[in-house]
């Protein structure tokens, strides 16, 4: 009765199914998620230790014993925790950054080490932290839902310690695709000589020695701030602009063709579909639906139909609109026209 007891938690273990598959994966699930509730700022040395002492253990059979033995005592606790906590959930960090790709050799630092570690794509990397990219690389980030960013080479951000999403670009250029409800005092990158605020767009910042802070907008609005000047005034700029901050004062103008050209090109790079965000959302009444976004709008297709909601994102091939249900794709060549309602 043992054996066979063993010989079934030993199969299930190896993706059989049995009746005590269920059980083993939810063990699975648990005992893979901490069960203390991560410190919001994990400081850079845990990391550099964790990453240096890695190591991959070899599975050996022995194990699958010492699994049905530990399955055996922790299913049953684990139905009393289920019991018990039949809601809890581990509270979510709402900014959360990952590393979703990389192209060439990414690092990251911190401020309070002089320790460097190469960055892996899928991992996550907190405030307080530093990323650089060397020559000829570039870094995609996910930032929170719905936001992404590229990191090109020889460029060097630093996460800021703050209670909003705020950035530092000490040096480099950065791409920014913000979604469209995004106030704009929650996205903020600092630099030598401004800061920029945004909502909803696609823009691009650089600052170099030489130029200082170059700040230029494909999509959207953009507020750039001179923090070197007494009045600290802002520039609000349009798609199609740009603004040049120095110490002394600051540059408009509008992008060339070729500028624009190129931008839109390194956006291309930055896809919309491989940014996160959840598609599933829903609202109770086109009330609901304006409170969050503050603005409601109407599709009209070419074949007559028409869609009302809140156009969250576009690229060169679609319309993401929100509607009451969820977000849907709409071919941009299937667009005939677009109502503001609200």
């Amino acid at each position: 009765m043992e054996e066979n007891f063993e010989e079934k938690i030993r199969k299930a273990i190896e993706g059989e199914k049995n009746e005590y598959s269920s059980s083993i994966d939810a063990l699975s699930k648990l005992l893979s998620k901490s069960w203390v509730k991560p410190s919001s700022e994990v400081s850079f040395e845990q990391i550099y230790e964790k990453a240096q002492s890695s190591k991959v253990l070899p599975f050996k059979r022995p194990l699958i014993y010492a699994l049905s033995a530990a399955a055996a005592i922790l299913l049953g606790a684990f139905g009393v925790f289920l019991l018990q906590n039949p809601k809890s959930s581990p509270a979510a960090d709402q900014f959360t950054i990952s590393v979703s790709k990389i192209v060439g050799k990414g690092y990251l630092s911190s401020s309070d080490s002089e320790k460097q570690l190469a960055l892996n794509e899928g991992e996550s990397v907190g405030r307080g932290q530093t990323l650089k990219t060397e020559a000829g690389s570039k870094l995609f980030l996910t930032v929170s839902k719905g936001e992404g960013m590229v990191l090109e080479e020889a460029t060097e951000l630093e996460i800021l310690r703050d209670s909003k999403q705020s950035f530092r670009l000490k040096t480099g250029t950065v791409l920014v695709h913000l979604h469209k409800n995004l106030k704009k005092e929650d996205f903020r990158i600092y630099t030598s000589s401004g800061l920029v605020e945004v909502r909803g767009t696609k823009f691009e910042v650089r600052e170099n020695k030489a130029e200082g802070t170059i700040v230029s907008v494909l999509e959207g609005r953009v507020a750039a701030i001179n923090t070197n000047e007494s009045d600290r005034g802002e520039q609000v700029l349009e798609p199609g602009q740009k603004i040049r901050l120095e110490p002394k004062g600051f540059h408009r103008s509008f992008l060339s063709s070729a500028e624009q050209r190129g931008l839109n090109l390194k956006f291309t790079e930055l896809k919309v579909d491989e940014i996160p965000r959840n598609t599933e959302r829903s609202f109770s009444d086109k009330e609901d639906l304006f409170k969050e976004y503050q603005r409601l709008e109407r599709v009209v297709l070419s074949n007559g139909e028409s869609l009302e909601g809140v156009i969250v994102d576009m690229d060169e091939s679609f319309m993401y609109l929100q509607t009451l249900k969820n977000e849907i794709k709409i071919p941009r060549d299937s667009v005939n026209e677009v109502i503001q309602l609200r």
